[in-house]
């Protein structure tokens, strides 16, 4: 009897050994009971918090704009309440009637610029765009209409007249003079001709007056090309009459003009 339980007590020892050997194994290996089993339970961890989600902002719509020419139109913003947009072809064809014309605006105003030749065209243009955008649009006009160009003063072509003595037909002393206007005409428009008349006073032989005229529109048409004009440029033209009239000074002329 006291055999077998020395056998025991040895045995039990042994399980017991074992069974330590066992649990420092266990502890040291990580595989041993948690202390959830005895103690206070291992926080549970938290949650991660998840930050609200802050919703961004609306975006204010683009307000609505637009520019026109004669080749372009664009807008911005939304267009789809506005039927004009839909005919922006016609405003194109308003603002090609000038030079840089532009229209531009929003939905309830355009303003005109550019360039054009009369004040009736910058009046029509400004109509014309009215018309297309109705009468609940401002249309602010503010083209320019061109400086006219100054009118070009069409410069008559000069005449001389030069006065003989009685029975004379060499030149007067001032026919350099009278004739100097003449020259630089012909000079400057050579395209143009000298064209001489000669003409006598009434007393006298007709036919020795009618040599005096002649004679008298030789020497001035000798004058003129002596004064460097070409002698295809100057033609001799027999007046209606070579009788100058009454007033005898006037009557010993010697006319010449310029076509």
């Amino acid at each position: 009897m006291q055999n077998n339980q020395s056998s025991y007590s040895r045995w039990t020892w042994i399980v017991a050994l074992i069974l330590a050997l066992i649990l420092l194994w266990m502890l040291l290996t990580g595989r041993g009971p948690s202390s959830a089993c005895c103690g206070m339970p291992a926080p549970v961890e938290a949650a991660i918090a998840t930050a609200p989600v802050v919703a961004a902002a609306a975006t204010p719509a683009e307000a609505f704009g637009f520019s026109a020419s004669c080749n372009d139109f664009t807008n911005t913003g939304d267009a789809t309440s506005y039927a004009w947009v839909a005919k922006s072809a016609d405003l194109k064809t308003i603002l090609c009637n000038g030079e840089g014309l532009k229209a531009e605006g929003d939905d309830k105003h355009v303003v005109l610029t550019g360039l054009v030749d009369t004040d009736a065209t910058r009046t029509k243009i400004g109509d014309d765009t009215q018309a297309f955008y109705g009468p609940d649009f401002t249309v602010d006009n503010q083209i320019t209409v061109k400086e006219a160009a100054p009118v070009a003063v069409m410069e008559a072509p000069p005449a001389a007249k030069l006065y003989f003595d009685t029975g004379k037909t060499n030149q007067p002393n001032d026919s350099n003079d009278k004739l100097a206007s003449i020259v630089a005409w012909l000079q400057a428009h050579p395209e143009s001709k000298a064209v001489v008349s000669g003409f006598h006073d009434p007393r006298g032989s007709q036919a020795r007056n009618a040599q005096l005229a002649k004679g008298r529109a030789q020497t001035t048409y000798d004058a003129l090309v002596a004064a460097g004009i070409d002698a295809t440029r100057i033609e001799m033209r027999e007046p209606a009459s070579e009788n100058g009239g009454g007033d005898l000074q006037e009557a010993r002329r010697v006319e010449v003009s310029v076509e």
